[in-house]
Order: structure tokens, then sequence, then C-alpha cells
């Protein structure tokens, strides 16, 4: 039982240590999440225009880009590494956007209704040839 409950506090001492840096991640899944809802929600709005839905998930996406290429010179400095992490999230989010709006798509294909084919048999068909042979004459 002593070696369980040691066990215990060094694994609550080491996720106290840990808290600190899930931060950057909580903030990336909120973000994530904000997303994916700014889709679902521009897809349930905008049913007939299809390419809408991609729309949040490619502004967060060039956002993140463009965040990327204004530290790109600068990209070791301390004061550019809160811009680079804002890149990153951008990036991130940005494409589980995209990849979430091409499921809802796939999802909610429009079923195109085809017409029903009829197979004519050989018999029928060499017959209806004849009777057209006959009407032009």
């Amino acid at each position: 039982m002593d070696k369980l409950t040691s066990v215990i506090i060094s694994l609550k001492k080491i996720m106290l240590e840990l808290a600190g840096y899930f931060d950057n991640a909580r903030f990336m899944l909120t973000a994530t999440a904000g997303v994916a809802l700014m889709t679902l929600v521009a897809f349930l709005i905008f049913r007939k225009l299809r390419f809408v839905k991609y729309l949040p998930g490619l502004i967060v996406l060039f956002m993140g880009v463009h965040n990327f290429y204004s530290v790109m010179h600068v990209l070791t400095a301390e004061s550019s590494l809160e811009v680079l992490l804002m890149a990153i999230i951008g990036v991130v989010a940005g494409l589980v956007g995209l990849l979430f709006a091409l499921i809802l798509g796939i999802i909610a294909k429009p079923v195109k209704r085809r017409k029903r084919r009829l197979l004519k048999s050989p018999d029928s068909a060499s017959a209806s040839s004849q009777s057209e042979s006959e009407n032009k004459k």
C-alpha cells in the first residue's frame, strides 16, 4: 500500500510540474474547437453554397501562414516565440477546420437520382430496328 501511495504522490508532483506547460495545448484545443464550430455553423447556414464551409479553415490557415512568414527572419529570437506559437496554432486549427469541412461534405453529399434504364433483350432490339426501317419506307 505504501508503494501505491508513493507512486500516486510522485505522479501528482509530475502532473503539477507539467501543468504549466499545458496552457499552450489548452489554447490550441480551444482554437481548434472554435474553428470546427464555425465550420459547422457555416455548413448549417449555407447548405446550398457548399464552398462556404471551407472558409473558416482557410482564413485561420492563412492567418497562421502569415504569422509564420512575419517571424521567419527572426525565428530564433525570444521575442518571436509568441508569434511562432500563434502560427503553429493557426496552421493546425486551419487544417483541422478544412478536414472537418471535408468530412461534413462527404457525409452530406447530395444524392443524384439516376433514371432507371430498362435492358432490352436482343430479340426486342432487332424487332424495334425492323419496325423503324418499315416506318421509313
